[in-house]
């Protein structure tokens, strides 16, 4: 009974509003009918109609979809606008307002460990590491969720066992980035990461790119430095420094513009 007298409340005001010239951009939603709004879960970064109206609405967007552990009320004049600049008819039955949120599902520690070992599995661990373990924290994560990237920090210049605070970067659909966050990663360094994979002053044959021309420059490395990091190279012999990546021992690939 409460429930229908504040969905009743809400047309009258929307009416009220209307007859006097008001502006009806915002429904106002009193504290009793808030509880009473359906609530929606939304997959994907956006809401569309279909989320709100079912399977057979036109696809129509209608803004984006709030952060987990948040909500927001889509009102029945942002959907109407929403289906005019899309010049779609709107449908004649559309709720006077719901809250949103996005769909999630919950990772155990050990969902998001084994994620981020098989993202590992696929990378070359810098200063020839081996990973000892992974200490994942369960997540809640957007339920279109596929598969996790993984960034580690710099590495120290030593042996034995380490702790990399690692980025993991969750992503969905088409890879595109949902969330992050730090995770510990436990690594075994060989006696052989005491000492730099590329020395100074070695020498190594530098790569710049330009579109599609290739062009390949002899240089030395200017500092000590390991595979996959950015270190400057004097090139021979003119003597000016550029700042490339280290693909191996020998060669480097320029990460300046010009």
């Amino acid at each position: 009974m409460k429930t229908a007298i504040a969905l009743l409340l809400l047309g009258a005001l929307a009416n009220t509003a209307q007859a006097h010239g008001a502006p009806t951009e915002t429904t106002i939603i009193p504290r009793s009918a808030d509880s009473a709004l359906p609530r929606i879960e939304a997959v994907g970064p956006k809401v569309m109609a279909k989320d709100i109206l079912g399977a057979s609405a036109p696809d129509v967007e209608l803004g984006a979809t709030p952060p987990i552990g948040s909500s927001r009320i889509i009102e029945r004049t942002a959907i109407e606008r929403a289906f005019a600049a899309a010049n779609v008819p709107a449908p004649k039955k559309i709720p006077v307002a719901v809250r949103v949120s996005r769909k999630t599902r919950r990772l155990s520690s050990n969902d998001v460990s084994t994620a981020i070992r098989n993202a590992l599995a696929d990378m070359r661990l810098p200063r020839g590491a081996t990973l000892a373990n992974v200490r994942a924290a369960a997540a809640e994560v957007p339920a279109d969720f596929k598969r996790v990237t993984v960034d580690l920090p710099v590495l120290p210049r030593r042996a034995g066992p380490t702790t990399a605070q690692a980025t993991v970067t969750f992503l969905g659909e088409g890879d595109a980035p949902l969330q992050k966050t730090i995770t510990p990663i436990e690594l075994l360094l060989p006696a052989e990461a005491a000492f730099a994979e590329i020395s100074r002053g070695a020498p190594i044959t530098l790569i710049v790119r330009r579109g599609l021309v290739e062009v390949s420059i002899t240089a030395v490395a200017a500092t000590d430095s390991d595979i996959g990091a950015i270190l400057p190279v004097t090139i021979k012999p003119s003597g000016r420094v550029m700042r490339a990546r280290a693909i191996d021992k020998d060669h480097a690939v320029s990460v300046e513009d010009s």
